[in-house]
């Protein structure tokens, strides 16, 4: 009996303006998914920026300093995103090919952890950038704001990918 996992698009395509330039092109059975999350996040980029703007309420000189490094942030994001959106569709390969065994899920689980790492150190070497830039409690403020949206995000991508047996 074949197997479905669907991506979720919305959730990755919220968390930053991901996949605007990926490096490889996918294949054709899913370069569907890397267009649609390309379009959604360049919808959503604005949103998300307007969004850390009216929570974090910066003057005139902090904004000049915050943006720049957060901006730097999104990028690093996009790489991550696409990493782990990589990750999710080798999962759902091997998932619907009944392809998933031990060393195969292992090496998936590996590389998911990498990714993680790779976040939580790209939101340390965020927050060293910005606490030169802008009052500390600005930039906890945005790591917050930044760890909740990312929060969100892994909740809905959690809800679409399946439990193994």
């Amino acid at each position: 009996m074949k197997k479905s996992l669907p991506v979720l698009l919305v959730a990755l395509a919220i968390s930053s303006n991901a996949l605007a330039s990926p490096a490889a092109q996918p294949s054709p059975d899913v370069e569907p998914l890397y267009a649609g999350m390309r379009l959604l996040q360049a919808q959503t980029a604005e949103d998300k920026r307007a969004f850390v703007d009216a929570q974090l309420q910066l003057d005139e000189g902090q904004a000049e300093r915050f943006w720049p490094v957060f901006e730097e942030h999104q990028q690093a994001l996009a790489a991550l995103n696409k990493r782990r959106l990589d990750n999710v569709l080798a999962y759902a390969k091997a998932w619907n090919e009944d392809a998933l065994d031990d060393a195969r899920a292992a090496q998936l689980a590996e590389q998911a952890l990498a990714i993680e790492k790779d976040e939580t150190d790209l939101l340390g070497h965020t927050y060293r950038k910005l606490k030169r830039a802008v009052p500390a409690s600005k930039a906890v403020a945005y790591l917050q704001l930044e760890s909740k949206i990312r929060a969100i995000v892994r909740y809905e991508q959690a809800l679409n990918v399946p439990l193994l047996p």
